[in-house]
């Protein structure tokens, strides 16, 4: 019998995580109140993490930190909105050392619905004219960013992770409406994690700490006990095996000084994320959630968007998004969870700085040896199916994707009489992961008691791509135009 869950034992224990996160942070700080590496916001929360903790111990860490900020360089990027929300729950920052610190920076206001709702966080609490305008930001964020029940990241782009900040941003709005919105959010995110502790398994900033205390947050004041301990229970075993909160949970190695696909150590997706300001930043949540109060009942998880695949059964979780306009929007093949490991890793990248990503490793069907990718065309979910098309050197595609209790088939098809060097489904794999091949059909991975069988000869093989997990093996058909996959549990 599994003991019940209660609010009191996940706010000590988020309480507890956040005392080791300021600790590691005083302990990792510079003398003139800057971290290692360069980091945009690291400062700001660290200032609000260690003030609402209220240790006398932190005073100079805190007083190197506030001054660091007063010096820094606001560039382009400069992180105004989100440094700023920080110093708005420092209990001991007054008026005059904030405008020291933030000065007469601009806001930055990327076309992105989470800093859109920073700024207008910010403002509700300020005078008229600014409570005014964040009524209209409200207003602009509901028209552009708003499709009940998700936050889109950008128009037409959903990111787990960013849905998972603007409802914790939301979760305590003074504005009734904007509350009752984030509960329908809050929902939704609950769906996405289920019990694999991972909300963020789509879209922009897959696996990364950022989301997955945000999400719960949003998720401890609203109620969803299970989902938020599985999400407390991630973040604490990667405490203990890696010392500190990775950048991201699934891939849990610090970012390396050379990242790219040139380095096997490379985590994650993104090179200009920083360490210090992800630390931080959750340390801060986790702190909120344990002293925030949150009710008691549990709530129905029904919500759900129409361009979202969440497929849960026994055996597997299954996570796809078939809407965006980036390679690391779209999920062209499902994100998969079995017995506690990634098995399908999230794939794609952030474009405006340099990827180790991009039409190479996305999983979809390609001619081997010649700069010839596919590029996803459209795709439609019902019930349990998923259908994908994309084009392929002028050629059409199609995959359909068949979501069963202990089996996921798949089928590819090109309509192309040109089958030489034709790759199909090419699925990415973590590398790490063991496996074994008993016949030229079919792979077998031991430790998942899954086993990839297809009606044509299948092949594994390393080809220096990445994916969030890290590097992964290529899974593929060749020479073929048609072809059927089945992903098949043992009975246990």
């Amino acid at each position: 019998m599994s003991l019940r869950v209660v609010q009191s034992d996940l706010h000590e224990r988020c309480l507890r995580l956040a005392r080791l996160i300021a600790d590691q942070l005083a302990n990792q700080q510079y003398e003139n109140g800057d971290f290692p590496q360069h980091s945009f916001y690291a400062k700001a929360y660290a200032v609000a993490l260690c003030q609402n903790l209220g240790y006398d111990h932190y005073t100079a860490k805190i007083r190197a930190a506030v001054n660091a900020l007063k010096t820094e360089i606001q560039d382009h990027r400069y992180h105004r909105e989100f440094i700023e929300y920080a110093l708005e729950n420092c209990p001991d920052i007054n008026a005059e050392t904030r405008y020291a610190i933030l000065r007469n920076s601009p806001y930055q206001s990327p076309s992105v619905a989470n800093w859109h709702i920073l700024a207008m966080r910010i403002r509700q609490s300020g005078s008229w004219r600014d409570k005014l305008r964040a009524k209209l930001d409200w207003l602009y964020t509901r028209t552009r960013f708003w499709r009940a029940p998700v936050f889109m990241d950008r128009p037409g782009c959903f990111s787990a992770q960013y849905h998972a900040f603007c409802t914790a941003l939301l979760t305590d709005s003074p504005m009734p409406a904007q509350r009752k919105i984030a509960a329908k959010a809050t929902d939704l995110i609950a769906r996405l994690c289920a019990t694999t502790g991972i909300p963020n398994l789509v879209g922009r900033g897959a696996g990364q700490s950022f989301g997955a205390t945000t999400a719960l947050y949003a998720l401890l004041k609203h109620g969803y006990r299970a989902e938020a301990e599985a999400i407390l229970f991630r973040l604490e075993q990667t405490l203990l095996q890696t010392e500190t909160l990775s950048l991201n949970l699934l891939a849990p190695n610090p970012l390396p000084d050379d990242p790219g696909p040139d380095n096997p150590q490379t985590p994650g997706w993104y090179s200009y994320n920083r360490h210090y300001d992800y630390l931080a930043f959750t340390g801060f949540w986790l702190l909120r959630a344990a002293i925030d109060s949150s009710p008691e009942h549990a709530p129905t998880i029904r919500a759900n968007a129409d361009f979202l695949l969440i497929h849960d059964t026994d055996h597997y979780h299954a996570r796809m998004c078939l809407r965006g306009k980036s390679s690391y929007d779209i999920t062209t093949a499902p994100v998969l969870i079995t017995n506690g490991h990634v098995f399908l890793p999230p794939t794609g990248g952030e474009e405006d700085f340099s990827s180790l990503y991009g039409l190479a490793s996305l999983p979809l069907p390609a001619f081997a040896g010649q700069q010839a990718w596919s590029t996803f065309t459209s795709g439609t979910i019902s019930d349990s199916t998923a259908k994908i098309t994309f084009r392929l050197a002028g050629r059409r595609g199609q995959r359909d994707i068949t979501f069963n209790e202990n089996e996921i088939v798949i089928h590819d098809q090109v309509d192309t009489d040109s089958r030489s060097n034709l790759h199909l489904f090419r699925l990415l794999v973590p590398a790490g992961l063991a496996f074994e091949k008993p016949g030229s059909n079919r792979i077998d991975f031991p430790d998942l008691n899954l086993h990839l069988i297809a009606d044509h000869p299948l092949h594994i093989t390393d080809d220096g791509l990445f994916a969030v997990t890290g590097p992964v093996r290529t899974i593929f058909v060749p020479n073929q135009s048609t072809a059927t996959l089945r992903i098949v549990w043992s009975p246990s």
